[in-house]
């Protein structure tokens, strides 16, 4: 699909059309403030949440993302590399919009910023529209909460800003589990 067919001299942006599973269309479809994903190693979790994003982040404006992990080191290798690599197959990719000094990557109006959790003070400031939480079971209770609170950027009439956690079921009575999820919970929040 071409973007811009006017101007001869103007560049023309492809884009790319792309096969998504289940998990990304019921990520898309989800209304609910904090969407969580559980799954084992290959079950799409963290590849469907990533081109989710880049969806988000091609099609929508004015948009303040956040992809987030415990440690950078972590980061670096998986959600990070994940969106970039899509970014890259998917045609879009463009040099002059990556800033690797600060970790981010702005396209038009909309910017993604790569951030782990011991860079938290870094972002109080900041107003997402997105956040994506991988390996959120890394975080502890409080990590979640001060993120949770940042989630927090201007929206448009039907629009709701919206975080993704994802994770492995290695714990089924963590935090997630407990206070995001409600369960094992016999009433007392």
């Amino acid at each position: 699909m071409v973007k811009s067919a006017g101007d001869k001299d103007m560049p023309q942006e492809v884009i790319k059309r792309v096969g998504f599973t289940e998990v990304f269309a019921l990520n898309r479809t989800s209304k609910a403030p904090i969407v969580v994903n559980v799954g084992g190693a290959g079950s799409s979790k963290s590849y469907s949440i990533a081109q989710l994003l880049v969806y988000k982040f091609i099609n929508e404006e004015n948009k303040v993302f956040g992809i987030v992990r415990k440690t950078f080191p972590a980061l670096r290798m998986t959600a990070m590399g994940l969106i970039l690599d899509l970014f890259k197959e998917y045609g879009v990719y463009k040099e002059g919009n990556h800033n690797k000094t600060s970790n981010t990557y702005i396209r038009g109006s909309n910017i993604i910023w790569f951030f782990s959790v011991d860079e938290a003070d870094k972002i109080k400031s900041t107003n997402f529209s997105y956040l994506w939480v991988e390996e959120a079971n890394e975080l502890s209770w409080e990590e979640y909460i001060i993120l949770k609170l940042r989630l927090r950027a201007p929206v448009k009439e039907g629009e709701a800003n919206q975080m993704f956690l994802s994770c492995n079921p290695s714990d089924s009575f963590n935090w997630i589990a407990k206070k995001v999820c409600g369960v094992g919970l016999s009433g007392d929040n």
